[in-house]
Order: C-alpha cells, then structure tokens, then sequence
C-alpha cells in the first residue's frame, strides 16, 4: 500500500513523503523516505584523480542516506563521497543497493542505495517527517 502526502519544506523544495506498507525486506526503515530530486556530485575517495566520478541526482532520500541514479559502474560495500550541489556539503556513504542494467525513466544504467557512514542531521536541507 502506498500512502503519499506533499509537504514543501523551506518554501523552495516540494517532497513527497512515502511510505510502504512493508518497508524492507530487513525490516522497518531507520527513517522515511521522501522523494527528492536533489544534485549530487559523487566522488571516489581514494581515487587520485580531482574530476568527479559523476553528476547526478537523487531519487529519493531519508536522514541515514538515498537512493539516486548513476551511470557509473558501483558495488555494494563501495565507499563513495557525495556533495550536496546546493550546500556544498560532502559525506563518505557506502554503497548498500545496486539495481542492475536499466533503461527506463531514470536515463542511467543503475539505480543505487547508499547510506552515510556518519549522518550529517541535516545534510539534505529538509525536514524529515516523524517515523511512526
């Protein structure tokens, strides 16, 4: 079952709240999703080079992580580094979910999970709904 309610937060973003009548398949969710297209820069951490691994943006998001496209080949337990395109604020995640080869709607060829290692409070700039 799919419940949706939109809720702008800070006047300049619109989020979608969703919520699943089975959350995960490892159990309830440590925090809600909410759909939000936010840019990304995703870098490699111990790569040498001062380019970007990729440009991208969110599918989705909660307070421990998101979920957003790529076109660059990742695997799971990979750590990474995203930048927030808006705040300029940069966390080491790790990969935790990469959907295989797609070609659909998301115009990248993997849809990927990842979750920060250290949750920022508020690294996305929004305001998360209150778990259940």
């Amino acid at each position: 079952m799919l419940e949706a309610q939109k809720k702008v937060h800070g006047g300049s973003f619109l989020a979608m709240t969703i919520s699943y009548k089975s959350n995960s398949r490892l159990g309830r969710r440590r925090s809600q999703r909410v759909a939000l297209s936010m840019p990304l820069v995703v870098w490699e951490p111990e790569s040498d080079s001062r380019e970007p691994m990729e440009k991208t943006r969110t599918l989705s998001v909660s307070r421990h992580g998101g979920l957003m496209a790529l076109n660059s080949d990742v695997a799971c337990g990979q750590s990474l580094v995203v930048t927030n395109a808006i705040s300029r604020v940069s966390l080491e995640c790790r990969v935790v979910y990469v959907m295989p080869e797609r070609h659909d709607r998301h115009d990248a060829r993997h849809v990927v999970g990842f979750e920060f290692l250290e949750p920022e409070a508020n690294f996305w700039n929004i305001s998360f709904p209150i778990s259940a």
